[in-house]
């Protein structure tokens, strides 16, 4: 055996010892060896980066310029045909500017709506545009709106002073590099824009017609409702004609009990009906007198309800079993007609107790083979204004579904929205005025956008602590503007703040 000598190995053939210079010709190399061989060759990584998402728009929107001076309008994307202006809005909805107004904490997370009103003021009547917000604290606050960089007239400044009004300072909060955007500006005047109301605020709903272009009809007054303590909801109404605003309460008469708790409401297109819908059912109030009746009878809470846009004589209800019900209000007989429709809610149950909830009971007048169903409790329901057979719908285990009401009977939805979250809140969605878009927060803080016809997720972000559950699009100047909406932004409303995004 010859002796190992450090640096040398032995031939066998030659009978004579060689210096190591290199690897052994047929020999393997240590595990050591190897693993320090690798690391000398590998670089050091780089520091990660953060994506520059304002490049990145401006780089596609840059491509989308170039095909559209090439090809027209009808570009393509991906090796499809598309539309320049859509794909255009959908980068700008990909990478949004978002805002945070400071001193709006805890006021806007309960409901939130912005309209035009024509206010009488010592120059006339003047169009304005005001955001109404209300919280779970029972907090109803109105905030002046106004554009970007807009200098208020002479008697804004001094109806602001004279009520000890603040300005909202807004912060950029996405991208997190500064905004070279003006935001829109806020006014809050607390002293003479309040409600404290005993319980939550559950919905802010425009009486009469909400189209800015119809002159005949211009907003004055606002339906406000609340869930009520101790299962006492209450009903207001919030004069807009004139400023100071004032609140007044609307008594509930008729066989509509006011020992229930108010969650949702809407407004007939006249102006003069209102649909609450609480936790025995869905009632009519008449808005003058407070006079009501209820159309629907029903053993699971309506969480969410509307009039149906063509229809006026129908009124959706969301239930919390996880049924869409139509209901026809034309005709109210003193006996509403018994139904009985399945449930969803039999998962996690014994076989006994399945068979006996698996079915219960409603009254009203309603089509029992027309009735949609979630999976879980509805949070928010909406109809396409361009086309009114397309429901929109959420539940609370984070499903976002279209339906084509035309295909009921079936009851497959047309198109679903994934990424979603959602367990017990509830959150309501918004969709922008040319339709195009879905947006909605979730629990885990995140504000997501959907494009609706191709249900991508378009953008995710997470800009505030705490769960955006209300989302109301910015209103517009004119009818003609609609196909343009997605520059006016929407507004978002949390427990942290008021937010708004571009």
């Amino acid at each position: 055996m010859r002796p190992e000598l450090p640096g040398f190995y032995f031939d066998e053939e030659k009978k004579k010892y060689f210096a190591i210079k290199g690897p052994i010709p047929g020999s393997k190399p240590s595990s050591s060896s190897s693993s320090s061989s690798r690391t000398k060759q590998k670089p050091d990584p780089k520091p990660l980066k953060e994506p520059n998402y304002q490049k990145r728009n401006k780089l596609k929107a840059l491509k989308l310029l170039c095909s559209r001076e090439l090809s027209g309008s009808v570009i393509a994307v991906n090796k499809k045909k598309s539309n320049f202006k859509e794909e255009i809005e959908k980068t700008q909805a990909s990478n949004p500017l978002v805002w945070r107004y400071d001193s709006t904490e805890n006021i806007g997370d309960a409901a939130l709506k912005e309209f035009q009103v024509d206010i009488q003021t010592s120059q006339g009547l003047t169009r304005k545009n005001i955001l109404v917000a209300g919280s779970t604290g029972g907090c109803l606050s109105i905030l002046r709106v106004s554009k970007a960089g807009q200098v208020p007239p002479f008697d804004e400044f001094e109806t602001q002073a004279l009520y000890g009004g603040t300005e909202c300072d807004p912060v950029s909060v996405l991208p997190y590099k500064e905004n070279k955007r003006e935001a829109p500006r806020l006014i809050w005047r607390p002293a003479h824009s309040h409600l404290h109301a005993p319980s939550s605020i559950s919905s802010i709903q425009l009486i009469g017609s909400s189209n800015p272009s119809d002159n005949s009809h211009h907003i004055k007054r606002a339906l406000i409702t609340t869930l009520g303590s101790s299962g006492r909801g209450s009903v207001f109404i919030l004069s807009l004609a004139e400023e100071p605003y004032i609140v007044t309460p609307r008594s509930l008469r008729g066989n509509v009990s006011s020992e229930c708790t108010i969650w949702t409401s809407d407004c007939s297109v006249s102006g003069t009906l209102a649909a609450i819908g609480t936790n025995v059912g869905a009632a009519l109030v008449d808005l003058e007198t407070g006079a009501g009746s209820y159309f629907l009878r029903s053993e699971s809470d309506v969480l969410a309800l509307q009039f149906h846009q063509s229809k006026g004589s129908i009124v959706q209800c969301g239930l919390r079993n996880g049924a869409i019900v139509s209901v026809d209000v034309r005709e109210r007989p003193s006996r509403l007609t018994r139904h009985q429709i399945r449930s969803q809610s039999t998962s996690g149950t014994s076989q006994a107790t399945a068979r006996k909830k698996e079915w219960f009971k409603l009254r009203g007048n309603i089509n029992p083979s027309h009735v949609l169903y979630m999976p879980s409790s509805l949070t928010c329901m909406k109809t396409l204004k361009t086309y009114d057979q397309y429901l929109m719908a959420s539940s609370m285990d984070g499903t976002i579904k279209l339906y084509d009401q035309r295909m009921v009977k079936r009851g497959v939805a047309v198109q679903t929205y994934e990424g979603h979250v959602n367990s017990h809140t509830r959150i309501e969605f918004g969709i922008d005025p040319s339709e195009r878009f879905l947006m909605s927060g979730g629990e885990d803080c995140y504000t997501r956008i959907w494009s609706i016809k191709s249900g991508q997720l378009l953008s995710e972000n997470k800009f505030s602590n705490s769960v955006p559950s209300v989302v109301c699009w910015s209103a517009v100047e004119g009818q003609s503007e609609l196909k343009d909406s997605i520059v006016h932004g929407a507004w978002l409303g949390s427990r942290e703040a008021i937010f708004n995004m571009f």
